[in-house]
């Protein structure tokens, strides 16, 4: 028997991102437009992936 495909992880909206690095949402927004942070557009929402979450935080405060 196959296993049933596995949900993708829920998008987050900008305000989700802020909550979690517990920065403001003018900073999240400022990555977005500055390109360090890609995102997801669903008509005129924006959302954020949380693998593109994981990838902007190693990059940024890892490395």
């Amino acid at each position: 028997m196959s296993k049933p495909p596995s949900r993708p992880a829920a998008l987050l909206t900008i305000p989700d991102v802020a909550d979690r690095l517990q920065v403001s949402i003018k900073s999240v927004r400022r990555w977005i437009v500055s390109g360090d942070l890609p995102t997801v557009r669903l008509g005129r929402q924006i959302r954020i992936q949380p693998k593109d979450l994981d990838i902007f935080l190693r990059q940024r405060w890892i490395s």
